[in-house]
């Protein structure tokens, strides 16, 4: 809050008539590239700062400081050389040259007054090596994938030194430029380019409010999120407004606790799968709003995609599975084996959409001989339950991950926490293996093999009983035209606007 009244004061101006306005569900929290961790700051500073890379709609890396990259490994050093773009200007006038990239790799890593919070994976950098004017070349001690991955996170800026950090000793070199800060609203406004419009975000937490705004012409863009139902109720009632979706990068998934005795069996996990009626939830509680997923990269993830089986509903396949077993119904319906009743504890958090999904899936269980134990947290007790392995199942969801390196952080056997995020214990020598080798691997196309064969293991093997991938859903009114939202709900794509609302 200190931080947003700060800026409040630094950045208040007269908003544009000409802006357009654009709604979002929750305010960036904060603002500073060094500290930027939430998706709506992350995604601001996309536009008001420039990185020497980025993700596109194929979530494949893009120059966008950069004219080219290319990457090489010798003597088991990973070296990434950029040839940058020329005329590319900080908000000062001043030009961008290599020698601000190794000045901004200082400011993330070692700047004793910054401390940025992305200090220690930007402290992989071994060396920042200058070639030329425009050439730049960072050398990391071994390959990695986040090596590359990460770098959407380094901001190219200079910083004016000053007693005590703030945000106003940056001075960026994107597009826009913060003009304008509200506890509700924030506006973006163009440096040089006058072609561009003004961008005003507003903050509309609540949908029945967004909806109104869309219908009175109020906001121009919504960003914002939206149930499925009103989402429909839009589409269905509204010729004025054109809709653009996406399906995300994001997974929906029941985590399994594989270290629980009865969940040890690949048929029980099988079989659980096996019970949820995927298509009739994705059709009458989504709205079609999701794609159903086929692992953990969505379609979006060209190159990692792994196109396969669905598990169709089938409660007479589940039910031959659990009794090939020695689970055997009892007289009040449910499985039992040795004396003890098939029981599933299941913790999810306090979101009432997710718990209308888990009490969906929860009825079925029962329905078909599964005890559940359901038990709804507050956050905090929840993640605490999910990382010490305090579950049988649990509803999640994974976001914002980039690229094949995600599977070593939620498969591998290392990644057990503290270590990382594999909280559903899964253990398996041929999956780490398999990391293993990918994880060194340096060429592309046999290491995206190897990460293929990783993820289809992960389905034969139930590692998650995959569900969905959510699709993005962008809102807008007609004059706006065409947009292409990307799978990872990044706002790049706005700098491709045009205002025609205002004429």
């Amino acid at each position: 809050m200190k931080i947003f009244l700060l800026l409040l004061l630094i950045f208040t101006s007269v908003v544009q008539a000409n802006s357009l306005r654009i709604a979002l569900s929750a305010k960036p929290i904060n603002l500073d590239p060094f500290f930027s961790t939430d998706g709506n700051s992350q995604n601001i500073n996309r536009l008001v700062h420039i990185a020497l890379t980025d993700f596109n709609s194929k979530m494949k890396f893009e120059c966008r400081l950069c004219k080219s990259f290319k990457e090489e490994v010798r003597e088991g050093k990973h070296y990434i050389t950029f040839v940058l773009k020329s005329g590319v200007k900080f908000w000062d006038g001043g030009e961008v040259t290599a020698k601000d990239v190794e000045k901004s790799v200082g400011y993330f890593t070692h700047d004793p007054q910054i401390k940025s919070i992305f200090r220690f994976a930007f402290s992989k950098i071994e060396k920042v090596e200058i070639l030329g004017k425009y050439k730049v070349r960072l050398v990391y001690p071994k390959f990695d994938l986040e090596n590359l991955s990460n770098l959407s996170l380094l901001k190219i800026l200079k910083y004016k030194k000053a007693p005590d950090h703030h945000i106003s000793n940056i001075i960026g070199a994107g597009p826009y430029r913060i003009s304008l800060v509200r506890p509700l609203e924030l506006n973006l406004k163009p440096v040089f380019d006058e072609s561009l419009p003004e961008l005003n975000f507003k903050i509309v937490k609540d949908e029945t409010t967004l909806a109104l705004k869309l219908i009175n012409g109020e906001i121009d863009l919504s960003l914002a999120s939206i149930s499925p139902r009103k989402l429909a109720w839009l589409k269905k009632s509204r010729n004025d407004l054109n809709f653009f979706e996406i399906p995300s990068s994001n997974y929906k998934y029941l985590g399994i606790n594989h270290s629980r005795e009865h969940l040890k069996n690949k048929k029980i996990r099988k079989a659980l799968s096996l019970l949820i009626p995927r298509l009739d939830i994705l059709k009458y509680k989504l709205k079609g709003q999701a794609v159903l997923a086929r692992g953990l990269f969505s379609p979006a993830f060209t190159s990692l995609y792994v196109p396969g089986p669905i598990d169709i509903y089938s409660p007479e396949k589940a039910h031959a599975l659990i009794k090939s077993v020695g689970y055997r119904k009892n007289s009040d319906g449910f499985f039992e084996k040795d004396g003890e009743i098939l029981t599933l504890d299941w913790k999810t958090n306090n979101n009432l959409a997710t718990i209308e999904l888990v009490k969906i899936i929860k009825s079925i269980f029962e329905k078909n001989g599964i005890l559940v134990k359901l038990t709804s947290q507050e956050w905090g007790t929840y993640m605490r339950n999910f990382k010490t392995g305090n579950y049988d199942l649990i509803m999640g969801q994974w976001m914002g991950f980039t690229g094949a390196d995600m599977l070593n952080f939620v498969f591998h056997s290392k990644s057990i926490p503290p270590r990382g995020g594999n909280r559903g214990r899964y253990i398996n020598p041929q999956m780490d293996q398999l990391l293993s080798m990918a994880e060194t691997e340096e060429r592309e196309g046999p290491r995206n093999k190897l990460y293929k064969q990783a993820q289809f293991l992960a389905n034969q093997d139930y590692s998650y009983i995959n569900l969905w991938h959510p699709k993005i859903s962008w809102i807008a009114r007609k004059c706006l035209g065409e947009l292409g939202p990307f799978p990872n709900g990044s706002f790049l794509p706005l700098l491709k606007l045009k205002n025609e609302c205002s004429k």
